[in-house]
């Protein structure tokens, strides 16, 4: 009768665990193809202008009446189209500035930042990350397959276009795909930087994912039961189906190997990035010729704010570097 007993026991703990695995499985899926393409139904294209218009008060047309673009395209390691909007400040391609926008938008979100660069003689490329605009891949990867993209439009910039010197600004997820980029680039090859800045990087893939999965803005929240449940089954997902590690998206971690000069820009108001953890991803850069930039804004909005200081910190960095 024991034996009989503890037969059914186990079996149904077989088939307990198995159905587990089914759903855990199921589940992990849901994840990584909610990670993946989590702009698919969403107009990036149009949350750009509504952040510019309506968000931020900012003159869109009066950019467009002033400045012409015309479309380019670099084609990264991985076959991937990066398409962008290039725009020449006064005729000489000597130095090109290459914008990365944040998630949810597209190349126009940082015309603002363009807007500064070209009142002072820079050249521009705004580029479309990937699952925005009309970039074709799909598939949002936070900075580690859009980091590809940025070394193909740097390789472009100085071999199409004869660039002499190219930088590479990055706003949030932008700046957390540039700091990802440097730090899997050698420097003086051709797909590498003289300089990058990162504006309110996203420290972290994993980093964010926890706090949008926690629903909370309490840290402590980040590693609670269920977060961890679906970080690890999404984790795994993630890397069988897509192939894609979070620990390559770890910004704090990877910076550690950037030998580029970088500037990280800390914004003291913002509550996407938070400013302690942007300081972390300062403090593990590699290189030593990094700079360090707060200011008194919201999210990415210091260019908004105050565009003359924001740009006299930027200047002053490049201009250590004879940029």
């Amino acid at each position: 009768m024991k034996k009989k007993v503890f037969k059914i026991v186990m079996a149904v703990v077989i088939v307990l665990a198995v159905l587990g695995l089914i759903a855990s499985g199921v589940i992990g899926k849901m994840v990584a193809d909610g990670i993946m393409y989590q702009n698919d139904g969403t107009d990036t294209k149009g949350a750009s202008v509504r952040q510019l218009k309506e968000g931020w008060g900012y003159d869109l047309d009066g950019f467009y009446s002033n400045y012409t673009g015309i479309e380019v395209s670099a084609v990264a390691e991985d076959g991937n189209v990066v398409p962008g909007t290039y725009f020449n400040a006064d005729g000489d391609n000597g130095e090109v500035v290459i914008l990365v926008h944040g998630a949810g938008g597209d190349r126009v979100s940082v015309y603002p930042l363009a807007e500064q660069y070209l009142m002072r003689g820079y050249n521009v490329i705004s580029i479309d990350q990937r699952g925005c605009g009309d970039n074709q891949d799909r598939k949002v990867t936070f900075g580690i397959h859009e980091s590809l993209d940025v070394a193909a439009m740097v390789a472009y910039a100085r071999e199409e276009l004869g660039a002499d010197k190219v930088i590479v600004h990055g706003q949030s997820m932008g700046g957390q795909t540039v700091a990802i980029y440097a730090s899997n680039v050698v420097p003086g090859e051709v797909n590498a930087a003289d300089a990058v800045i990162c504006d309110s990087p996203v420290p972290g893939m994993e980093y964010m994912l926890r706090s949008v999965f926690s629903e909370s803005d309490n840290e402590e929240d980040f590693y609670n039961d269920s977060t961890n449940y679906m970080i690890f089954v999404g984790k795994i997902a993630t890397k069988l189906i897509y192939h894609v590690d979070f620990a390559d998206g770890d910004t704090v971690a990877v910076v550690a190997n950037d030998m580029l000069p970088t500037m990280v820009v800390v914004s003291e108001k913002d509550e996407t990035c938070l400013p302690e953890k942007v300081l972390e991803v300062y403090n593990n850069i590699g290189t030593e010729e990094k700079t360090l930039m707060s200011v008194d804004s919201a999210h990415i909005e210091g260019v908004i704010d105050d565009p003359e200081g924001y740009m006299n910190g930027v200047m002053d960095f490049l201009g250590s570097y004879g940029l």
